[in-house]
């Protein structure tokens, strides 16, 4: 005889379904205690989902309960089926525990045997080994199917790895979040065209980089730098810088075909150049503006991320600046349009005096939210 602490052991063989299979699937009420209601609840289980593994571990429940009944027949046994919910997550968790506290205010089960059908079940372990001891888990699972969902549990272990880990999310989220945003300020500036060559550039820097374990080496090196909010505002003058510059040489030579081929130079006789200066400026900034204002942006972005490393409560004056900038882009476009041909009608639903109606009204707001929130923004 079996004794734990002078009385008889009383077994309890549990079986878990963690997403209660069994609810919705055979519409079983759970818990299910007693050999004969779980083998017909395992019954209408399989015939309702054959597939279901959950039927296979019950089946397996009530062999174990039939093994140890004739095995150890002093000792007292009991089976029982508890279920979770579908959605998982805290709400599953309560109702298991519930489920297995109404079980044992029935049957005082001195040890349980936990009976699953794969790897997910044994986080449940610490929820049961709070309220009796485990004293056998034995896993019932279709054979082909355990190292596949061994597989899938490390799968998502490394996926989870990826996105949560700094030292992985620096590559695996942290490039295709720049070759993103990259893409999508081509796109809002029309060099759509461009970004298999940006992109390619972006990536090619970025695998040189950790190929070659230079983060490592750079982060080694010690020179008189200036600090990182300082470089960070250099590095996006200089770009911004090179954009416009760019943007001013390609609006020069589109403003050059409107030159006409009888126009003498300008130093001898200003009047001709002086009747094609608004087609002239309009040509101009209808092929620089993109740049230049993508330039202007680059700056303004950078200079927010230095304020912003800095504490600095002017970085809301540089996200101002490039809302500002921002509408500047679509009321140059509308402007030099209406330079290139000036026969075109200005009426109050036109294109330029909604760009500027949006524009002026879109940064009072902002400015309002800014500096006339009761609620503190950051750095305020």
């Amino acid at each position: 005889m079996s004794e734990t602490g002078g009385a008889s052991a009383r077994t309890l063989i549990l079986c878990i379904d963690g997403d209660n299979d069994i609810g919705k699937k055979a519409h079983v009420e759970t818990p299910i205690l007693g050999r004969d209601s779980n083998l017909e609840a395992a019954s209408a289980l399989a015939i309702a989902d054959p597939e279901e593994a959950d039927a296979n571990a019950m089946f397996g429940a009530v062999k174990i309960f039939d093994q140890l009944t004739e095995r150890y027949p002093d000792e007292i046994h009991q089976i029982a089926t508890i279920a979770g919910s579908s959605m998982g997550g805290i709400e599953a968790d309560r109702k298991i525990v519930s489920e297995l506290e109404d079980i044992l205010e029935t049957f005082k089960a001195t040890g349980v045997i936990l009976v699953t059908d794969g790897y997910s079940d044994e986080t449940l372990i610490p929820l049961i080994q709070s309220r009796v001891p485990i004293t056998s888990i034995q896993h019932v699972v279709v054979k082909h199917s355990e190292r596949l969902e061994e597989t899938w549990a490390v799968i998502f272990r490394y996926l989870r790895m990826l996105v949560e880990d700094p030292y992985y999310s620096r590559v695996s989220l942290g490039l295709p979040g720049i070759m993103l945003v990259i893409l999508g300020v081509l796109l809002v500036f029309g060099q759509l065209q461009n970004a298999g060559l940006v992109l390619t550039f972006v990536m090619g820097i970025a695998l040189l980089v950790k190929g070659f374990g230079w983060e490592e080496k750079l982060a080694k090196v010690t020179l008189r730098l200036p600090p990182p909010e300082r470089q960070l505002t250099l590095a996006s003058q200089s770009v911004g810088l090179i954009l416009g510059i760019v943007g001013s040489i390609q609006g020069l030579f589109n403003a050059r075909k409107f030159v006409l081929p009888d126009s003498p130079p300008w130093w001898q006789n200003f009047s001709p150049w002086l009747q094609q200066l608004p087609t002239l400026i309009g040509a101009f900034m209808l092929k620089a503006i993109d740049l230049i204002i993508l330039g202007a942006m680059v700056a303004l972005i950078g200079g927010v991320a230095s304020k912003y490393m800095q504490k600095d409560s002017k970085m809301w004056q540089n996200v101002v600046g490039i809302i500002v900038t921002f509408w500047l882009r679509f009321i140059a476009i509308e402007s030099a349009k209406i330079l290139v041909e000036p026969e075109k009608t200005l009426t109050l639903w036109s294109p330029l005096v909604f760009m500027s109606l949006a524009g002026v009204v879109t940064t009072i707001i902002f400015v309002f939210f800014i500096y006339g929130s009761d609620k503190k923004l950051p750095f305020q």
